[in-house]
């Protein structure tokens, strides 16, 4: 997906497409690409698992994904699926927010292809060009809120 200049063009309007990078201009778009690693995982495959440390964040270019939150009366051994995440979804934001061990387990469905962003890669965002810096973490909150809001909509209050 990365590397040649036509590619890089698609996957700079993949991105600005999505929420995470909605409003980040094409300048911008050009110093954040290098940045960001493509990787793949087999259907089945945990990606993150609850509980461990994370550093980056990952963007579903193709495929899907389950998120799984562990329960003692749960069955799974991995957990009770919460969400399934699909194209232009982000998982593992929350981790470069509070820098804090993964919250669930997410598992591809189906193989996955991503692009992650560490945690250092958005400190280099920062430094370089803070007004994109900005924009994203805007964007994160958002998406946070978002999320916050469904679960919100599920709980039941008496």
């Amino acid at each position: 997906m990365l590397g040649e200049p036509e590619q890089t063009v698609k996957t700079a309007r993949f991105l600005q497409a999505q929420p995470l990078f909605g409003g980040v201009d094409d300048r911008a778009m050009a110093a954040i690409i290098p940045l960001l690693r493509e990787v793949n995982f087999a259907a089945g495959e945990v990606i993150v698992k609850e509980g461990d440390d994370g550093d980056a964040m990952f963007v579903i270019c193709h495929g899907s994904v389950e998120v799984l939150k562990s329960c003692p009366t749960a069955a799974n051994v991995l957990g009770t699926r919460i969400a399934v995440l699909g194209v232009g979804d982000v998982f593992g934001e929350m981790e470069l927010i509070d820098l804090q061990p993964r919250s669930a387990t997410v598992r591809a469905l189906e193989p996955v292809e991503a692009l992650a962003l560490s945690n250092g890669d958005l400190f280099r965002i920062y430094e370089f060009d803070m007004p994109t810096f900005a924009l994203i973490v805007l964007n994160l909150a958002r998406e946070l809120s978002r999320r916050l809001r469904r679960i919100d909509d599920l709980a039941v209050l008496c």
